[in-house]
């Protein structure tokens, strides 16, 4: 790219008053991890009896009942102001950056949209790809990973919440905190949790981890369940070059999504929460390798939320460019990256808008519910255009019995002419959906002597219907790019 980024790893003042801030409240800390830790093993002990939840008995303990009256007021400190959003949700972004002892350190090597669904107790977790083109102006795109970089160092110490706010720009959806994390922290804070177990969902090897000295080692993972310390699950979900399919940037954003996962139930384990040594080596590590915007009772109002989610519950989706995905790869002056299929960006920002939507269950909702019968006439000047969407239309379930170019080339925008006079009403909308395009009122007439019927379109052309069976007729003009790779070439 011509617009090189220059990353400043050394000290800045915001990292020396970030620590006069924790050698000031860890005398507090220190007191408060006792407290805690009491009243931790009390609840445990109670939840153990009860067969009840810890964070349930918690709740109960003396004293603990007036702090979280508090804590659930309407003021600037409560639960509720921190919880209560127009939607019943709170977005937040997650970074992970390399930190000091890496090269690139300040580059989110990690980017993942969550979401949390507080009346319906729903999560999900959004993975973008490092190499995703961000947007910059004048039809320049840069990495979306040096977003983060750059603001770093044009606002020491607010990097983190820059970016969730141009992220939040970029994908049309509100994101209420930010949290980053670098690899040292990563690591660290799984040690303190004791480590965590994944279930590996495909063995492969990479002989080409980078170490710390600039050369490369080769890292192993067996299928299966697997007990991770901080350093294996830094392996795990940083590898970039493993085999058996797990050398894409989204396979590795399916193993950071698992890892995650495996983090929330080691958290909210019974052992975590009534252990003193665990809760003080997690603040230690939290103080010094994390920033965020979110404060100490937003994370206990969190805490019993997170308690009640159910694995059924939790949705999990990576941005990928396989051929039902929704980004194309494409070289930027040498650069690989990766822009939306639909360049308009709608597609991504409806997954960010609802992310709670499986990708099989998108698929169901795009498929007709009865049959319908398609023609498709290429209007644009992408040669095999017509055929290519066809493929992806009879994959979901429709009829195209005919293809073939339109009268006139060059449409900016796709029609539908519905031939059902309104017989299928849901499915129409589903279509105009699906294709981005308008619909027109035009009806079709028979041609005389003849069981083929024709329709003038807007700009007076006649199209021909070559099947009496065909109930919508599709014009494709450029709208519906993102139903195929829209870089392709023009034709002549």
């Amino acid at each position: 790219m011509s617009n090189e980024i220059s990353v400043d790893f050394l000290e800045t003042s915001a990292d020396r008053g970030a620590r006069k801030k924790t050698m000031l409240i860890a005398v507090f800390f220190a007191c408060f991890v006792g407290v805690l830790a009491t009243l931790g093993a009390a609840a445990s002990y109670r939840a153990a009896s009860n067969g009840t939840s810890v964070f349930a008995e918690f709740g109960r303990l003396p004293g603990i009942a007036e702090i979280r009256q508090f804590a659930n007021t309407e003021g600037p400190m409560g639960a509720n102001a921190f919880g209560k959003t127009p939607d019943d949700r709170i977005n937040i972004l997650f970074l992970g950056v390399g930190g000091e002892n890496h090269d690139g350190g300040k580059l989110t090597d990690t980017i993942i949209l969550s979401s949390y669904d507080t009346k319906e107790n729903k999560f999900a977790m959004l993975s973008i790809p490092r190499d995703l083109a961000y947007p910059i102006g004048n039809s320049q795109f840069r990495k979306i990973n040096t977003v983060h970089a750059i603001y770093e160092v044009s606002n020491p110490g607010e990097g983190a919440e820059k970016t969730a706010e141009a992220f939040s720009k970029l994908l049309a959806v509100r994101i209420d905190h930010v949290v980053r994390v670098d690899f040292d922290g990563f690591s660290k804070f799984i040690d303190a949790l004791g480590g965590i177990d994944v279930n590996i969902e495909r063995g492969f090897t990479d002989n080409s981890y980078p170490t710390d000295n600039h050369k490369y080692q080769t890292i192993s993972f067996e299928k299966g369940p697997a007990h991770l310390d901080g350093n294996m699950a830094l392996k795990y979900v940083r590898s970039r070059h493993g085999t058996n399919g797990e050398g894409s940037d989204f396979a590795r954003s399916r193993r950071q999504q698992i890892v995650i996962y495996a983090i929330r139930d080691k958290l909210l384990s019974m052992g975590t929460l009534a252990n003193p040594k665990k809760l003080s080596e997690l603040y230690g590590v939290v103080s010094d390798n994390l920033q965020s915007d979110l404060s100490a009772w937003d994370m206990i109002a969190l805490a019993p939320e997170a308690s009640k989610l159910d694995k059924n519950q939790i949705t999990m989706r990576v941005l990928t460019d396989a051929p039902d995905g929704e980004l194309v790869p494409a070289n930027v002056n040498g650069a690989y990256m990766l822009f939306p299929r639909k360049p308009d960006w709608s597609e991504i920002r409806a997954i960010a808008t609802n992310p709670f939507i499986t990708k099989e269950q998108e698929k169901q909702e795009l498929q007709p519910q009865t049959e319908v019968v398609l023609e498709i006439k290429n209007g644009t000047n992408y040669e095999g255009y017509a055929f290519r969407v066809s493929q992806q239309m009879k994959n979901l379930g429709y009829q195209v019995p005919d293809i073939g170019n339109a009268k006139h080339r060059g449409y900016e925008r796709s029609i539908i002419y519905d031939l059902t006079g309104g017989a299928l009403p849901e499915e129409l909308v589903r279509l105009k959906k699906l294709i981005d395009a308008d619909i027109s009122s035009a009806t079709p007439r028979d041609i005389a002597d003849s069981d083929e019927r024709s329709i003038t379109t807007e700009d007076m052309a006649t199209e021909t219907l070559t099947s009496p069976k065909t109930q919508f007729l599709v014009i494709l003009g450029e709208s519906s790019l993102g139903l195929i790779q829209p870089y392709a070439t023009p034709s002549q």
